[in-house]
């Protein structure tokens, strides 16, 4: 039996980083333990709130898009096909929670075609959106020598909005479906449309980026680096994670990315106990939201 080498790559990649962050923490041990760490309740609880209503934004941006392919869900309906799909995403393969949202939403009457062409929408106009959103938060803070010497780079993000023509998105869609012996779709968005969505995606990756920033700082106190900084770090990690597409929702290559850029304002050995409790904490979050997602699947079964 054949293992495909993209799976072998995931798995020497996610090894690799977790291996480096293991070691680093290790070299690190005595000075982490003489660092003041805290917990404060009241801002872990602020951050774990803020990645909820930061979903619950997300949720009703997809719908939109979907209810523009002809697709209709309510909203309760659709927050159970988020959250309970949302689980599986840490499969192997990356494809797992795109193709449970389409079966979960089938039960609701949308076609699975639909599904999967609203999220292949949400992520294009998603990523575009977060990358101008990291772009604009690092011009703001000007701070980090591993931002510096990333910020040519960034000046590609804009140029990754002007590429959101709805045309050419429904001609990439439908080259890749055709590849699959899928028919082809319409894609209604105008390019008005497009634009107001990345406004709104933007406004997303702020408050999840934000919540983030309450999280450092219920850990590290006032050596936590500024918000603006801490939420751009955040969305870039992320998307490098996500971009990679190697490992299931960007496991150790996310945290990897955490490192690098937190490392110019905190200790490195830190800046990776930072990384691993922010993977932490996301899990945990998206754990309790699919065991509500759950409870209200069990309560629509009942009605």
């Amino acid at each position: 039996m054949r293992i495909p080498w993209k799976r072998l790559a995931g798995a020497g990649v996610m090894a690799l980083a977790f291996g480096f962050l293991v070691v680093l923490v290790r070299s690190q041990w005595t000075e982490l333990q003489a660092y003041e760490w805290r917990l404060a309740p009241g801002w872990a609880a602020l951050a774990a709130a803020g990645l909820i209503a930061a979903w619950l934004v997300e949720i009703e941006i997809w719908r939109a898009i979907l209810r523009s392919l002809g697709g209709r869900l309510t909203y309760r309906s659709a927050v159970q096909v988020w959250f309970l799909s949302n689980i599986i995403r840490y499969i192997p393969g990356n494809i797992w929670q795109f193709l449970g949202m389409a079966e979960l939403a089938a039960e609701s009457g949308v076609a699975r075609l639909l599904t999967l062409t609203s999220v292949a929408l949400h992520q294009v106009i998603s990523t575009a959106a977060g990358l101008v959103a990291a772009a604009a938060l690092l011009a703001a803070t000007g701070q980090g020598a591993a931002f510096d010497r990333l910020r040519p780079l960034l000046w590609l993000a804009p140029l990754g909005l002007l590429l959101l023509q709805p045309a050419l998105i429904e001609r990439a869609l439908n080259w890749v479906l055709a590849r699959f012996g899928r028919p082809p779709v319409r894609v209604t968005l105008t390019w008005r449309q497009v634009w107001l969505l990345a406004g709104a995606y933007a406004v997303f990756w702020l408050m999840q980026g934000l919540s983030f920033a309450a999280l450092v700082r219920g850990l590290t106190g006032d050596a936590a680096p500024a918000a603006l900084y801490l939420t751009a770090t955040w969305v870039g990690a992320y998307l490098i994670g996500f971009l990679s597409l190697l490992t299931p929702s960007g496991l150790g290559v996310r945290e990897g990315a955490l490192v690098l850029l937190l490392s110019p304002l905190l200790p490195a050995a830190v800046a990776a106990v930072v990384a691993l409790v922010a993977r932490l904490w996301m899990v945990v979050v998206e754990l309790a939201a699919a065991g509500v997602a759950l409870l209200l699947r069990a309560v629509r079964g009942r009605e």
